[in-house]
């Protein structure tokens, strides 16, 4: 017979095993019932936990400060700052003793006393603008280039968009030129001419640019106290605000100030055809009424947030049926997809300008040859990144009607006596084309049977 306490104790284990559990329920029920928008704010929480992990990792391999600036790294620096400069007396001095200079700053680095030594002010006219330079010491920039190239835009550069070009490797202004031409070309293939193009442009950027978000970002991705503020004061020597032309900490932290406009044009507006070059950027979509509202309102509230404005002259919508410009270029779109691009007039008025006055120091003896044509030779760089072969066919007729052969590379050495093209390599003894030395004798050249000399400013043989 069967107790009361053995009943109580079977049910006791029936009811036990029965029971559900509360925690592991309540889970069940919550994922079950969780809204799509709880689902992606886990996600983007998720993701952003990961990016973060991720920008942490690369602030610790490469902002330690004496890794950064290791004696290694200042070299490399110094003698990359030299490059194009070598002219300067200031750049032969610092070259000459490169070795006890590096030390030097080094050891000023780790003792924390490295000082700022000024800037060198000068104005410069660039296509008709004109532009207020502050140029640092060499042996500042070579701090700066070493600041940059081994600290900050490995971290900065991870979060730039593709398209986010100037005064990286390899992203120049050919590289922005060639992706409008891309994005021109893949809207075109499936939108054809429908829709417009936003190209916008900050008034006064260097001049205006707030110190506050570039020290924020500063502080949120350099993790070395030391290497934050070498960073923050080199931003401070240029005032209150603003930042100053001929420093690569300015072109460095010019091209992270915009970066939230690029995000929200590529990630909020899903605009795929979008691209910004420093200060100048462009957005295509195939609804222009959508650049005119969504896109334009943003655009505003973005600049307005970041402290800067907008230059509403450049700023605006266009039709892509119609021509625009952009980076000084001139874009069509033609109704069979192909895209024209016409090169800025001006460049060829300055070079035509700067021709008369050449010509006039090449028959004084005050220029060679082989000075002017490398000149032309960078009008002609310039001009080939549009289609303007007859532009430039022009230009080397008038280059000939002053000088009497072509600057082209072949032509000038085709249509150059061998006795010319021995005076304007700049490497003879007597450079004399141009210079009024008609009693100046020459050495004969190889193979000659006497001398010769010079007559209304050419070499010929007697």
């Amino acid at each position: 017979m069967v107790s009361d306490c053995t009943v109580a104790h079977f049910m006791a284990g029936i009811t036990t095993q029965l029971e559900p559990v509360p925690h592991n329920h309540t889970v069940r029920r919550e994922i079950f019932f969780m809204t799509s928008a709880e689902r992606r704010e886990i996600r983007y929480q998720r993701r952003k936990a990961k990016r973060e992990e991720a920008r942490r990792k690369r602030s610790m391999a490469c902002g330690d400060f004496e890794e950064v600036f290791s004696f290694r790294h200042l070299y490399l620096s110094g003698k990359k700052c030299c490059k194009g400069v070598y002219w300067k007396s200031s750049t032969q001095r610092y070259i000459g003793n490169i070795i006890p200079n590096i030390a030097l700053t080094a050891r000023s680095l780790n003792e924390g006393n490295f000082y700022h030594r000024g800037f060198h002010e000068f104005t410069i006219m660039e296509r008709g603008k004109k532009r207020y330079i502050r140029s640092v010491h060499i042996t500042e920039r070579a701090v700066q280039k070493c600041l940059c190239d081994y600290c900050i835009v490995p971290i900065y550069s991870s979060s730039f968009i593709y398209d986010n070009s100037a005064s990286l490797k390899h992203r120049g202004m050919d590289f922005a030129l060639r992706r409008m031409i891309c994005h021109l070309q893949k809207h075109y293939r499936k939108h054809g001419l429908a829709g417009g193009i936003l190209i916008f442009d900050f008034k006064s950027y260097f001049d205006e640019a707030p110190h506050d978000p570039l020290a924020a970002e500063a502080k949120r991705r350099l993790h070395d106290d030391r290497v934050r503020s070498l960073h923050d004061s080199f931003i401070a020597d240029f005032g209150p605000v603003g930042l100053g032309l001929g420093s690569q900490i300015s072109q460095t932290n010019a091209l992270l100030l915009p970066s939230p406009i690029d995000h929200y044009f590529k990630e909020k507006l899903r605009i795929k055809g979008y691209a910004r070059y420093m200060d100048d950027g462009y957005a295509i979509h195939e609804d222009i009424d959508f650049l005119r509202t969504e896109g334009m309102f943003g655009l505003e509230e973005m600049t307005r947030k970041l402290g800067l404005r907008l230059n509403w002259k450049k700023t605006r919508v266009i039709p892509l049926a119609d021509f625009y410009r952009w980076l000084k270029t001139k874009f069509i779109l033609t109704s069979s997809g192909k895209v024209i691009l016409k090169m800025n007039p001006d460049s060829t008025k300055i070079i035509r300008r700067k021709l008369r006055t050449f010509h006039g120091k090449w028959e004084r003896g005050e220029m060679t040859v082989a000075d002017i044509r490398s000149s032309v030779e960078s009008y002609h760089g310039h001009m080939k990144r549009g289609n303007s072969f007859k532009v430039r066919e022009n230009t080397n007729q008038y280059f000939k009607s002053m000088f009497g052969f072509y600057p082209n590379k072949k032509g000038w050495e085709r249509n150059v006596s061998n006795s010319q093209r021995w005076n304007t390599s700049g490497n003879g003894d007597n450079p004399c084309v141009g210079q009024n030395a008609e009693q100046r004798v020459l050495r004969p050249m190889s193979g000659g049977t006497g001398p010769r000399h010079c007559d209304r400013g050419v070499c010929v043989p007697h």
